[in-house]
Order: structure tokens, then sequence, then C-alpha cells
């Protein structure tokens, strides 16, 4: 590199560090928004594919794009395990699609890539306090839009809702229960309402179980709870009261539980809410708990028994073959029946670290990971990303958003 091109690049990045807080905002603004459109397909790709090149860009083009030399080995040994493993499925699974293995190789590379970029920009420009208000706040956009719809869905025609679902589901099965139209659930612009379930938990955890000391306003945790439960998703909905339990025994130990005429309010609001729905509350959570323990639904017994089926006990060291698994609810079988045992393995010994790392956030981590599958999904590579970078300990000071 010649000297007049070191001397532009350093006034590239100069000029960059004096732009560095809308630099800032626009990344993590971009990130968080990859989170909602997860469902949307755009060709063969998710919209968030998309946003994830404008993100690696942006970062890049910034003078922010850094990885570690450890990192880098991490990621050369986990790509290196994948490529083995397809080496091997070659070589002895005649089943095996080589392009099918090598698409998917490509795709988790790409994540890879992006999702450790982010991280290192956040946790280097110290941004943990900055990215998750961002996402609080489009999560209650997110939220304010799925109530919208819901109105305009009991509306009868009467409000127009159909350009939120323009790359998305409009079935009736993915908002009415039982394809019942007397019984909407939210989903906003989700394909399905446990979907948004899923994203909205993982906004909740991490407000909540966060070790950066990242402080969010209750308001922001009450209305997105209040969406989850408006879900009528059993698995978020179970999943959305563990991890109230959990922040309330928290508070409990650290005696911090007071009772403000805020609580009341709170208090006042999800009566008037559980007051006003029980109708839906009825059929839709009381009863379906009733037909789970009877046996007569079956969906609690697809998503924690069933889920292993594609699980080839021929191939069970080396796996089915990376995505080579059917759409299944379960991420620990998923990478079983894809990645065989000693991935399996490991993936249980990473849930056993993040137990002993941050055991509430370990807790909902493991729970998650049995409400929504697909390991190749954009949606789980920024789950592991938020993961990461709030499991971690606690810093000097304290955020307050």
């Amino acid at each position: 590199m010649t000297l007049e091109n070191c001397s532009i690049l350093t006034k590239w990045l100069n000029f960059n560090k004096q732009y560095h807080s809308i630099w800032a905002v626009i990344i993590l603004s971009l990130m968080s928004m990859s989170f909602i459109v997860t469902d949307w397909m755009i060709g063969i790709f998710t919209l968030s594919d998309y946003i994830f090149a404008v993100v690696g860009l942006s970062l890049i083009i910034s003078g922010n794009y850094k990885l570690k030399k450890k990192q880098l080995l991490w990621i050369l040994l986990i790509l290196g395990l994948i490529a083995i493993n397809i080496i091997m499925n070659i070589q002895l699974n005649s089943s095996f699609i080589l392009k099918t293995g090598l698409a998917s190789l490509i795709r988790i590379s790409y994540y890879i890539a992006i999702t450790f970029g982010v991280y290192n920009y956040v946790k280097e420009q110290k941004l943990e306090a900055l990215f998750l208000k961002i996402l609080n706040i489009i999560a209650v956009i997110i939220c304010l839009i799925g109530i919208y719809i819901t109105l305009a869905l009991y509306s009868n025609g009467q409000l127009p809702y159909e350009f939120f679902w323009r790359f998305t589901r409009t079935d009736l099965l993915s908002y009415a229960f039982n394809e019942n139209i007397d019984f909407i659930r939210t989903r906003s612009i989700f394909s399905e309402p446990a979907y948004l379930g899923y994203f909205l938990n993982i906004i909740l955890s991490m407000n909540y179980f966060n070790k950066v000391d990242v402080k969010i306003k209750k308001g922001f945790t009450i209305f997105i709870s209040l969406t989850i439960f408006l879900t009528f998703s059993y698995s978020a909905i179970g999943i959305m009261l563990m991890i109230q339990a959990l922040h309330f025994i928290d508070k409990i130990n650290l005696r911090e539980l007071k009772w403000t005429k805020r609580t009341t309010i709170y208090l006042l609001l999800i009566i008037a809410v559980v007051f006003f729905s029980w109708d839906l509350i009825n059929e839709t959570i009381i009863n379906r708990t009733v037909d789970i323990i009877s046996g007569e639904d079956g969906s609690a017994y697809f998503r924690i028994i069933r889920s292993w089926d594609y699980v080839n006990m021929e191939h069970i060291f080396l796996g089915n073959g990376i995505g080579h698994t059917p759409n299944i609810w379960n991420v620990y079988a998923y990478l079983l029946s894809d990645l065989g045992l000693v991935t399996f393995l490991l993936s249980c010994v990473f849930s056993i670290y993040a137990l002993v790392t941050n055991f509430k956030m370990g807790v909902v981590f493991i729970a998650l990971n049995f409400q929504k599958g697909g390991y190749l999904n954009p949606a789980f590579s920024i789950f592991l990303l938020l993961f990461f970078i709030y499991i971690g300990n606690k810093k000097h000071g304290r955020y307050k958003v």
C-alpha cells in the first residue's frame, strides 16, 4: 500500500470517528430490525440475510469490523468440523446431498462472520446499553403493530393490514386459533404467534438477566409481557411466565421488591386484560392445557418427543448432514439429526456452561431452544449474538435506559 493510500485510509477512519454515534445507531438499528423480519422471504433468502450484508458492509466502511486471533481460531475450528462432517458424509452416507451441505456451510459461515463482527463492535465501543434500548424500542413498535393487526382482523376489513404481511403468511391458521375467527392471536409481522413470542421472550430475558448491568424501565417489560400473553402461544406464554418467576425470585433475593402506585396500575392493567379476554384465555390456554394433559392435544408431545424422529441411528455419529433435517421445533434434535452425536454433546456442554455462567439466562436459553428450531435460521444467530453480549460479567458502573 502506498503512502498516499495510507493517508486516504487514515483520513477516512478519522472522518468516521467523528460520526461514531451515527454509525452506532445505524448499525445497531439494522441489526435489531433484522431480528423482526427473519420470516420475510424474498426469493430464496430472508430479508434478514440482506440486512446482515448491509450491517457487515457498514462495519467495514466505518472501519469497525474486527476479528480477534482467538475468535478466528474458534471460527476455523467450527467451520473445519462442519467441513470434515460434510466430507465424511460424502464418503459414508449415500443419501447426503453435497449441494445442500455446501449451501448450509456457506450460510453458517456468513452468519458467524456477521455476528462476530457485531459482537466485537458492541463490546469494544461499550454499546450494550444503546443496543438493548434500540431492541426494546423496536419490540414495542412491533407489539403496537401486532395489536393494530389484531384489531384490524376483528374489524372485518374496516382497517387495512395486508401490507404488513406482504412477505409472510396470510392463511387463517397463522392467526386464528384452530381457524376460528372469533379467537384472533397476535402475531404482528411474524409468520406465527409463537415466533413473535420467541422474539419478545428473548428481549424480556435480556432486560431482566443481563450481567452488563443495563436497566430497562418497567413499562417496556410490562408491555412486552402483555403482548406475549396476547399471542396465546402456549410455549411462548409458558416461557414468559418462567422468566417472570425467575425475575421475581431474583428481586426477592435482592430485597428490591417494592409495592408502588405504578405496581398497582400494572396489576390493574393485567387484571383488566384477563377479564376482558377471559373467553379467549379459557379457549386457548385453559382448555388446551386440559387437552394436553388428557393427550388430545399432541403439540407438546411433537415438540419434545417427535422432534427426535429424524435422528438416523445408522448415522448417529455423523448425522444426516448439515441442512438435511426438515423443519422441527427443537434445536438440540436438529443438531443431533444434522451433525451427529459429537456436535450434540458439545451443544449440551455449552448449555451447561450457560447455566454456570448465568443460571437464569441459561435456563431461558435451553427453554427457547425447545420453542423454535432452526440453527441455520438468522433468528438463532441473532439470539446467540445477544446471548454472548449480555451473559457476561458485570462491568464497573451501571447503564440505565
